[in-house]
């Protein structure tokens, strides 16, 4: 059987100017998808863009972060005032600040702001406590620099007088009840009155003459005398003093930084009026003025201000000093972190 021949492919036409097939000239590039573009197009589209602002979204987080540190502001001078505790610098810069310790006055500015407008509070410097023995004060003496503020706040109330006994306000629960806690705010407040009538000092044997006489000297409606007296100085209500230097231990109590805030010569006038009634003597303000010693400092506060108009005043140099202290402690809370 004869092989067949196999069939040869016709050659392909020629174009009009003379060249080949497509085959012919080479390999072509494949043809570009219709829905896509180059990438360096998109890319100049994308350098074209305006670039998101990022300046907003940084200020907001900045706004945000002060609001909550505002809030744990707040909460925790409620805290500390719900258990008698002053709230301390140390504790605002760990609690609440932590690795923003410059934005301490800011924040606390607002924080007194909303205390004020929403909770009819304010916060009040604690005053320092008073260096009376002698080795207190040699060892403030052997300080390089001395601090002029406690750096310490309560909480105190600026309501008035006619909406703090509304029967509508609903007492903390840790009061055990309103009797117990009217009891000892009683008793604090007779001891503070008596420490400042005498001068400011009292010795512990005429503290417990004059409980004697109130029949406290050992038991108390609120618990033993010296568990009770132990209790007012842990809250600051009261200061206990010890000095050996005669030989002879001598043991005082004075009125502490709460019990001065709280209280305070005003409220020690007032016990003294209540206690009078109407049966007064006429020369009563007077006596109280002189006990308290109000007199000799209205006095030497005339005489400042007769002698001294172009004195600096004391508060303007305390206040930059406790700035430079802020800011020295900022400094060195930021180099730890670092």
């Amino acid at each position: 059987m004869p092989a067949l021949g196999r069939k040869r492919q016709a050659p392909a036409p020629l174009s009009d100017d003379g060249s080949g097939s497509a085959s012919d000239r080479g390999p072509r590039s494949p043809p570009q998808p219709q829905g896509r573009r180059p990438r360096e197009s998109m890319a100049d589209d994308d350098s074209r863009t305006d670039p998101a602002p990022v300046g907003d979204d940084s200020h907001a987080d900045g706004a945000s972060s002060t609001v909550q540190m505002v809030k744990k502001m707040v909460r925790l001078a409620l805290a500390c005032e719900y258990a008698r505790q002053p709230i301390r610098r140390a504790d605002i810069g760990l609690k609440v600040l932590g690795s923003h310790g410059r934005q301490f006055k800011l924040v606390f500015a607002a924080a007194q702001k909303e205390l004020r407008d929403k909770l009819g509070m304010k916060m009040v410097e604690l005053p320092m406590r008073e260096k009376v023995t002698i080795s207190q004060r040699r060892a403030a003496q052997r300080m390089d620099r001395a601090s002029t503020t406690s750096k310490a706040w309560i909480l105190t109330s600026i309501l008035p007088a006619r909406y703090r006994t509304d029967d509508g306000i609903v007492p903390p629960p840790r009061v055990p009840t309103a009797q117990t806690e009217a009891t000892y705010v009683g008793l604090y407040t007779l001891i503070v009155a008596v420490i400042y009538l005498g001068g400011g000092t009292i010795a512990e044997s005429k503290l417990e003459r004059y409980l004697k006489r109130t029949n406290a000297d050992h038991f108390t409606p609120i618990d033993k005398t010296d568990k009770l007296l132990l209790r007012m100085c842990r809250e600051g209500y009261l200061v206990k003093i010890k000095d050996s230097g005669g030989g002879e231990e001598v043991v005082e109590y004075m009125v502490g930084p709460r019990g001065k805030v709280e209280v305070g010569t005003e409220g020690v006038a007032g016990l003294v009026r209540s206690v009078y009634g109407d049966d007064a003597v006429d020369d009563l303000e007077a006596r109280v003025q002189r006990s308290l010693g109000l007199e000799a400092a209205s006095g030497a506060k005339r005489a400042r201000g007769d002698h001294g108009a172009g004195a600096r005043p004391d508060g303007d140099e305390d206040e930059e000093a406790e700035e430079e202290e802020e800011e020295e402690e900022d400094d060195e809370g930021g180099g730890s972190e670092r």
